[in-house]
């Protein structure tokens, strides 16, 4: 079956051309793709040129829809996906090549497998796209991509822990959508991107889907609106002082037991300079002692905290002989309790998926893997004083649906991290981005401590109220409001994003006039 025949009658001149080209010249437009998925994350922190995406995966609708087979599909989905992920998550290598003791070769190897494993998602989308499309009308083409494209990328997410990075939303930050968030979260953003890109690739280039276009301008226009007179979804009550304590411990001596000690006595004394504060937060991994080991030592510390109504919270390795494992984990003391154990752990580097078969080729390397195990689900948030904080370590802050299941029991939100892993790359300021939303989605303060930064302080619009450089030692003092009320999107989850399809799903019913030849 011509799977383009209703499409080509349709269509003239240069636009014949073009469609043309992708199935006579596939390796070409294989080439394009992989080059504009390379540029496409400029659209991200710390670049935010964000329209460069937006036209990236319009140049992908276009090769989608005039592929001539499973395989040209796949390839164009997959090669978009490569140079997306090759420039925008490449920065994995700095950590297998710094710490991972198993040289450039092997790094290189796991680096490149663990780009085409993300790219792979969009490969199969791809076929999935030129299967379905035989099926359909074209005016159903548009919320197909965009269903195909969130479906996959939900998978990429959630299979194997998941690796929710460089999501399609993520580049609104800039731009009039990120007022969406409140309402419908990451994925409402990521649809109305993708909305965005195929409407305009099957508008312009095919002269279909109209309907669509002015949909998707509409939704920018309420989005614009809603920048300029946003609703008070949450309304800030009492302010509180916290102050975050950025030691700046490389990385390569940061587990050395001669460098414990000298650690953890300057975090306490900057503790002590800064009393004052009702929070003090430490980084993940602050403490590189076992819990039970150090918490006899810091007994007269935490009374001292006690007394002057400070709550230290802090990251540190916990064992529990019940169930003999060791948790990536947070502890509140002084005038506060509590501790909450890593649920969602970082693929090979806090675990290895599939042990059994993948933990003896990682041993054979000398890859040093840590053996920690998740944590229990629905697990009580920490107590600082009279606030209730949602603890979230390192990678757990981009998994939204995990967030929002605890903003309702919550005042306000934490995430502790140790991005010296990443050196000097880009990983740690998308790491930043990503807890920026967050925040914007649950309508708390994010409070976001890290060994060699960037630290911050974010408020309940996702903006930074204070941070601190990079590669430095040092504190950054400021405050925080509790707030009374919840975003949409925490009460409402992925509502607004259903109503969207169902939206998209009704156009596509509305007959269409072919234009004259």
């Amino acid at each position: 079956m011509n799977t383009n025949a209703t499409l080509t009658t349709d269509v003239t001149g240069w636009r014949l051309r073009l469609l043309h080209s992708f199935q006579t010249r596939p390796a070409l437009h294989c080439l394009g793709l992989l080059i504009a998925g390379a540029l496409s994350t400029l659209s991200f922190a710390p670049f935010y040129i964000w329209p460069i995406y937006l036209l990236a995966v319009s140049y992908l609708m276009l090769a989608w829809q005039s592929s001539k087979n499973l395989k040209q599909s796949f390839s164009f989905g997959f090669s978009f996906a490569l140079g997306l992920f090759g420039s925008g998550i490449s920065w994995v290598y700095v950590s297998i090549a710094n710490f991972g003791q198993v040289g450039i070769a092997i790094s290189l190897l796991i680096t490149l497998g663990l780009i085409a494993a993300a790219a792979l998602y969009w490969g199969l989308a791809g076929i999935a796209y030129s299967k379905l499309r035989q099926y359909l009308a074209l005016s159903f083409r548009v919320p197909l991509f965009v269903a195909l494209v969130l479906l996959f990328e939900w998978l990429r997410s959630t299979l194997f822990t998941g690796f929710p990075w460089l999501l399609p939303g993520y580049i609104a930050e800039k731009s009039w959508l990120f007022e969406m968030l409140p309402i419908g979260g990451i994925w409402l953003t990521s649809a109305l991107v993708l909305l965005t890109s195929a409407a305009f690739a099957m508008t312009l280039f095919l002269g279909q889907s109209l309907r669509y276009l002015v949909t998707a301008s509409l939704l920018w226009l309420i989005a614009g609106a809603l920048n300029f007179s946003a609703p008070n979804y949450v309304t800030e009550k009492e302010s509180h002082s916290v102050t975050l304590i950025q030691g700046n411990v490389a990385q390569d001596v940061k587990w050395l037991p001669e460098t414990a000690a000298p650690t953890l006595t300057y975090y306490q004394q900057a503790t002590f300079e800064n009393i004052q504060s009702d929070i003090v937060v430490w980084p993940e991994t602050a403490i590189t002692y076992v819990l039970h080991q150090v918490e006899p030592y810091l007994k007269p510390f935490s009374e001292d905290l006690e007394k002057q109504g400070t709550t230290v919270i802090t990251g540190v390795p916990v064992w529990d002989k019940e169930r003999n494992s060791y948790f990536n984990s947070v502890w509140a003391t002084g005038n506060g309790f509590g501790v909450y154990e890593k649920q969602k752990l970082v693929p090979f580097g806090e675990y290895v998926p599939l042990e059994d078969w993948f933990g003896p080729i990682f041993d054979l390397f000398g890859m040093p893997m840590s053996q920690f195990r998740k944590g229990p689900a629905n697990q009580p948030t920490l107590q600082a004083g009279e606030l209730s904080v949602a603890p979230f370590i390192c990678y757990e802050v981009v998994y939204p649906d995990l967030v929002r299941s605890m903003v309702r029991d919550s005042d306000v939100l934490l995430t502790i991290s140790n991005d010296g892993w990443f050196g000097h790359s880009i990983g740690p300021l998308q790491h930043l981005q990503i807890a920026q939303f967050r925040a914007k989605e649950a309508g708390r303060y994010m409070i976001r401590a890290t060994n060699t930064g960037v630290s911050a302080i974010i408020d309940t619009n996702g903006q930074i109220v204070s941070e601190l450089p990079q590669f430095v030692r040092a504190t950054l003092t400021g405050s925080i409001a509790t707030v009374d009320g919840n975003t949409p999107y925490v009460m409402n989850g992925n509502l607004a994003l259903w109503l969207l399809f169902a939206l998209l799903i009704g156009l596509g019913f509305i007959p269409v006039r072919k234009p004259r030849r």
